[in-house]
């Protein structure tokens, strides 16, 4: 301690670490980098218990005071591996063992779904963004078209499209949800909005945040 004094361990209390939470692409990028394929797991397990500069138990003071003993090789227990199920997606797609290109992954482009669900027929497309223009949405929708189609849906096109553009002012934002909520209200018929918010991360949240209390 900084003034040289010492107390008993039982009165020491030791403050969690705070740990900054982390985004869901840092999530999946650590997933990704900590995944490992099993033979890898057995080899760099083999390689460390094998090298004596790396991992030597039989000189650890601990597990000789315990008598414990370390074996070289990994225990192997004999298991039974269940065949892949038949996967049904739709009448005209199944995905049958074997068929994988790497094991549980198969592809399904073009594909409709089993049951296509009906795409509102009075939806709304709210641009928020500084760089989309009218013409940047109408070829977002035509992709949006063509992908519903290959799936099976039939995805009319928007019955209302709004545009807001956010200026640098505090208000801007509060102006702009009050404006959107005036325009649902006025649209009692619309349930289905799809929303392009700004290029701003920081404003985006707090405008997705606002919206999605509405």
């Amino acid at each position: 301690m900084q003034n040289e004094s010492c107390v008993p361990m039982e009165f020491v209390d030791v403050k969690p670490v705070k740990v900054k939470k982390i985004t869901d692409e840092q999530r999946a990028l650590l997933c990704l980098k900590s995944s490992m394929d099993p033979r890898q797991y057995v080899q760099t397990i083999t390689a460390i218990r094998q090298n004596p500069e790396q991992q030597c138990f039989d000189q650890d003071p601990f597990i000789r005071a315990w008598n414990l003993n370390v074996d070289v090789k990994m225990l192997e227990i004999k298991a039974h591996i269940l065949p892949a199920p038949e996967i049904v997606y739709n009448p005209n797609f199944r995905v049958r063992g074997g068929q994988q290109r790497s094991p549980g992954v198969w592809t399904n482009t073009n594909t409709e779904f089993f049951r296509p669900t009906k795409f509102p027929t009075v939806w709304a497309l709210i641009n928020l963004s500084s760089s989309m223009s009218e013409d940047s949405c109408k070829i977002f929708f035509k992709e949006l078209y063509e992908v519903a189609s290959d799936r099976g849906i039939d995805c009319p096109p928007p019955v209302i499209y709004q545009e807001f553009r956010y200026q640098s002012n505090s208000d801007s934002a509060t102006q702009i949800i009050a404006e959107l909520k005036d325009m649902m209200e006025q649209n009692d018929d619309c349930k289905f909005f799809i929303v392009i918010l700004p290029e701003n991360k920081n404003i985006g949240d707090r405008m997705y945040g606002d919206l999605k209390k509405l």
